[in-house]
This record gives structure tokens, sequence and C-alpha cells, in this order.
């Protein structure tokens, strides 16, 4: 039994000693091994090799367009509306009972004619009571300051005096301003739109009377899609904007920017604009109506040959004005430079100022351009 465990300790001992002697001769060899079982095992978890580490500088690759130069007549017509310079609905500050309406729908007044008047005969009386109460507590006060001057009375009944004065005057004052808004006046010239009431009913404060539209001046609301929009906010002296009305023939008048709508409708994604009529107003014009509105170039900025390019290599995300990233074929870099942008029309627009007509321009892939980036080139 002794033999037999001490030949099984000799067959250990050999094995071991046999390992340490391979280990010592593949010693030199063991760090090629290691990185050759390396790269099997990432050749194996990425077959295709697909996936580098990412390299600093690295030319990211774009789709290039050509601009070129064509003969185009830049005009476009949208649909407006015609509207007042400004609308009020007036109301009574006062509750009662209209007795007499001075208006209908489509009279015109003038700053200061009566538009409605109530009942009058309560106001007047509170008045006359005010005024009562005035009057007894001035002749208190009077009384009160002569005794205390001649120390009959005490200074409390002076003070007290003056206090019932003071109140009595706040009384008299707010009866006086209740009489005066029996009335109602027009605030400016207008036309009556409508009116809300009709004589001898009752009304309050909340309700209604009529509704004024101001026309000193007429305005005319367009509705733009986003990318016109964008042109008209940076460019708004670019273009001659003109209406015409099919409700008034023969009319047509150059219209004038007054203000820029930024918030957009969330239906349509669309930006008003509101521009003024310059010039004298037909008379048979009205608010309410439609507009052709028709968008053309300037002459000053209208050359003939204009530059054209597609709408996708615009670049309005970054800058606050319109860009565009033009290609250099010699350095295989690409540069971002400001341009002024005209009407587009399908899938193109006109650059009015800021590019020439052979250079080429990304079309596709700008938004991961960086200044003087190179670039891989596709799309000629």
């Amino acid at each position: 039994m002794n033999l037999k465990k001490r030949h099984t300790s000799m067959k250990g001992l050999a094995v071991v000693v046999s390992v340490a002697a391979l280990a010592a001769l593949a010693a030199p060899f063991l760090p090629t091994v290691l990185s050759s079982v390396v790269a099997q095992t990432e050749t194996a978890a990425d077959p295709a090799g697909l996936a580098p580490a990412p390299q600093a500088g690295r030319p990211v690759t774009v789709e290039l367009t050509q601009a070129v130069s064509r003969t185009i007549t830049q005009t476009r017509t949208v649909a407006g509306r015609v509207e007042p310079a400004r609308t009020v609905d007036i109301a009574f500050q006062i509750p009662g009972q209209i007795v007499h309406l001075a208006v209908q729908s489509g009279d015109r007044v003038r700053n200061g004619d009566i538009i409605a008047e109530l009942d009058r005969v309560d106001f007047e009386l509170a008045l006359d009571r005010a005024q009562a109460s005035y009057n007894l507590a001035n002749s208190e006060l009077q009384r009160a300051a002569d005794l205390a001057e001649r120390g009959v009375a005490a200074d409390a009944r002076l003070e007290t005096a003056q206090a019932q004065f003071a109140q009595a005057q706040v009384q008299l004052r707010q009866a006086e301003r209740r009489l005066s808004q029996v009335r109602i006046l027009a605030p400016f010239d207008a036309i009556v739109a409508r009116t809300f009431v009709e004589e001898f009913v009752n009304t309050t404060t909340a309700a209604p009377v009529a509704r004024l539209q101001d026309l000193s001046e007429m305005r005319v609301v367009i509705s733009l899609p986003e990318e016109l929009a964008a042109i008209a906010r940076a460019t708004p002296d670019a273009f001659d904007i003109t209406a015409s009305f099919p409700a008034v023939p023969g009319y047509t008048v150059s219209l004038e920017l007054r203000s820029f709508s930024t918030d957009a409708d969330p239906t349509t994604q669309t930006y008003d604009l509101e521009f003024a009529i310059t010039g004298e107003i037909d008379p048979r014009l009205l608010p309410g109506m439609t507009a052709d509105v028709g968008i053309a170039v300037s002459a000053d900025a209208d050359t003939g040959q204009a530059v054209v390019i597609p709408v996708s290599a615009v670049d309005t995300t970054s800058r606050s004005e319109p860009s565009v990233w033009v290609y250099n074929e010699a350095s295989r870099e690409v540069t971002r430079r400001t341009v002024r942008l005209g009407l587009p029309f399908e899938n193109d627009i006109v650059v009015l100022d800021g590019l020439e007509g052979d250079e080429l321009v990304v079309s596709g892939g700008w938004w991961r351009l960086s200044e003087s980036q190179s670039v891989i080139a596709v799309g000629l």
C-alpha cells in the first residue's frame, strides 16, 4: 500500500516538472500568441470590420450640388385678408337702462360722437345726495375749525369734521364720475361694425354695446409657410409687396410691413405678417375682404440672372441669417458663407447675394460640418 502511494506521488511530481519546463520554453513567444488570440476574438465579434475607433479630423461624407445661374421671374401670389388698424368692443362702465342708441351697423363716427346713453335720473339723484353731504360736511368743518381756533371745542372734534369732509368729497367726485359715464363716446374715428344691444334694455358692465373699427389705416394680413417666413424675417427689404382686391377691381396698392408674428399656427405651421396699405384708401374697401398679395424681388435686388441652389443647401438653424457651406475643390474643405435669399420655387431657392453661379455647395449633410472641415464629396 505504501509503495502504491509513493508511485502516484512520483507521477504527479513528474507532471509538474513537465508543465514548468514547457512554460519556460514558451515564455518568449507568449505575447505574440496572446495578440493573435485577441485579434481573432475581435474579428469574430466584428466579422465585417465595421467598428474602427473614431479618429480626430476624419473627413465627413457630404452631398454636393453646383450653384447655377438662371433667368427667373421671381413672383409669388398669396391670399390675404383686409383688417382695420384696431377693433374695439365698447361697453358701459356702469349698469343701467339704455334709453338712446345713437348708431347702427355701418355708421361712421367721429372721435367724441355719442354711441349710446343710459337713463340718467338715478345718477343725477345720487349726485344731488353727494353734493348735499359735501355741503353739510364742509359747514361742519368750518364750524369746528372756528371753535377750535377760539379754544371752545377740542381738537378731536376738528379732526372728526376733517375726516367727514374728506369722505364727502370723495363721494361727490364718485357721483360726478358715474353721471359722466351714462354716455359712451367714440374714442376715435371709426366705423360701427355691429351693435349688440337695443334701446330700453338693461345692460351691465360686462356686456358690449357696439364694435368699432379704426379705419385710419387699413391692414392686409397674410400667412406664410415657414420657408418664406424665414426669408421675410431675415431680408424684409428685398421684396416689393403689392395687393389687389377681387371686390374692388382696378385698385392696386403697395404694402408696408407693420408686424411679424413669431407664433406659428399649430395646425398649418404658418406665420402671420401684417402690412399697412400705403396711399389713399378706396372707400369701397372694407374689413374682411380678401386680397391677392403679390411678392416680388425688388428692382434693386433683381439682376436678371439669379443664382439658384437647392432649398436643402440652406442652413437656417445655426444663425440668425441664412448661410450655405461652400466646397473648395483644391483643399477638399468646406467653409460657411452668409447669403441673402430670394423666393423659393419648387425645390430650389434664389440666392440674391453671397454666392457665385459656378460654386459647389453642400446640399446634404451640412448639419455635421464645422469650419474648414475636410469632406468626401458625392453627388457630382
